[in-house]
């Protein structure tokens, strides 16, 4: 007994166009004993029909089991996605080939803690919101309503979208997508921030706020000097926290006329699954190493902290733990947390607050482009953007302009 649903079964017929790459034909029934029997044909990536079929009690039940093994059959000869992949797998294998391909793609490996942040959009915002709906149901509408709708709750989709577009970029390429919908979203409503940096009475109250003097509680030992230390090396440094705690004995040279610090390499906290362990990478944010030199007081901090610590092997940390291991960047920021919190005007300084009030002072002092120098920006404008506050005033030209003015 055989039945057929959604018009005639599919077979070879004259002036039948043929089924295209990836499509199935109609689906056909037949009892098979007590059972019913489903039954299509899928033409593959090698342009060969082939059957697949699935059973269940009932005609129904039948039908839903073979367009399940439909929905997860892969193309014989095809490895990649598919417009029947839900966006949960596409983003599961794309992940995978992001990590192996990125040898090639930017000659050199994926970072782990970058395809940890990659993994965290994926399961915290693409997923829940859009891991059921199909690579060939996707649509601008449907990517601008979700996307939209997570931005009002104040929550930032810059890495989703970034994720969801290389996720389509990836489908295009395996023919499981005809364009990318990424490309016609509405772009993010980004409120333009004012840059936060100290002024100079508020760095000196920093500085000293972060003494052992000032943070020494009555009854209790300590504090060190390593918060001091750190607060200085970030003023007269402006690296990154990671940055800086990465430093290593043999990166600096303090005894010559010129003291300097080579900057090459950052602290990678644990990601889970991707990070096992707080370690140094041997490269920075922007790849590129830079020698910065340092201010006198600065270099005596480094003297100071050599002369007081057992660990001053080349390849010991500047910043070394009593047990002579990295200093946790995450202790550094509730330290100062700690330390502000009773300060209005200092309410919200970070490490990276200090990276931008360096950047901020050489860049009105002595340009933009020395600023950029500095931080290790690759690009002028990422300094001017983040790094750089407005002045209250603008510069004193009047002997420039006064010029137009005589004779």
């Amino acid at each position: 007994m055989t039945q057929a649903m959604h018009g005639e079964r599919t077979g070879s017929r004259t002036g039948r166009p043929p089924l295209e790459i990836g499509k199935n034909g109609d689906i056909s029934f037949r009892k098979k004993g007590d059972r019913w029997v489903a039954r299509t044909s899928v033409r593959d990536r090698d342009g060969i029909k082939r059957d697949v079929t699935a059973s269940g009690e009932t005609m129904g039940a039948a039908k839903r089991s073979l367009e399940r093994k439909l929905e997860t059959r892969a193309p014989v000869g095809h490895k990649g996605l598919t417009s029947r992949m839900t966006l949960a797998q596409a983003a599961d294998f794309w992940l995978s080939h992001r990590a192996k391909t990125g040898l090639a793609r930017r000659k050199g490996p994926v970072k782990p803690q970058t395809l940890a942040a990659y993994s965290d959009a994926i399961r915290l915002l693409i997923v829940p919101e859009l891991g059921g709906v199909r690579l060939g149901e996707v649509n601008v509408g449907l990517l601008d309503a979700v996307l939209g709708d997570l931005e009002e709750t104040g929550l930032s989709t810059a890495q989703a979208r970034a994720v969801l577009s290389q996720i389509f970029g990836l489908a295009v390429r395996h023919s499981a997508m005809q364009g990318n919908p990424m490309a016609f979203v509405t772009p993010a409503q980004r409120e333009e921030r004012e840059v936060e940096s100290l002024g100079l009475n508020e760095v000196q109250q920093l500085r000293s706020l972060v003494t052992p003097a000032a943070r020494r509680k009555p009854g209790f030992r300590g504090p060190g000097a390593g918060l001091q230390h750190v607060t200085d090396g970030l003023l007269g440094t402006g690296c990154r926290i990671g940055e800086l705690l990465a430093l290593q004995w043999k990166h600096l040279n303090l005894d010559g006329d010129v003291p300097t610090a080579i900057i090459n390499g950052t602290l990678v906290e644990p990601r889970k699954g991707y990070v096992e362990s707080l370690g140094r990478q041997e490269s920075t944010k922007s790849k590129e190493a830079r020698t910065l030199i340092l201010p006198e007081p600065v270099r005596q901090m480094f003297l100071v902290r050599r002369q007081a610590t057992q660990w001053t092997g080349a390849a010991d940390p500047v910043f070394a733990s009593r047990n002579g291991t990295w200093t946790w960047p995450n202790n550094i920021r509730t330290s100062l947390r700690a330390v502000v919190k009773d300060h209005p005007d200092l309410l919200g300084t970070t490490p990276h607050t200090l990276r931008r009030t360096v950047g901020t002072f050489i860049a009105h002092n002595n340009g933009l482009d020395a600023a950029r120098a500095q931080l290790g920006h690759a690009d002028p404008g990422v300094t001017g953007r983040r790094y750089v506050a407005t002045r209250p005033i603008a510069p004193d030209h009047r002997l420039t302009l006064e010029a137009f003015f005589e004779g």
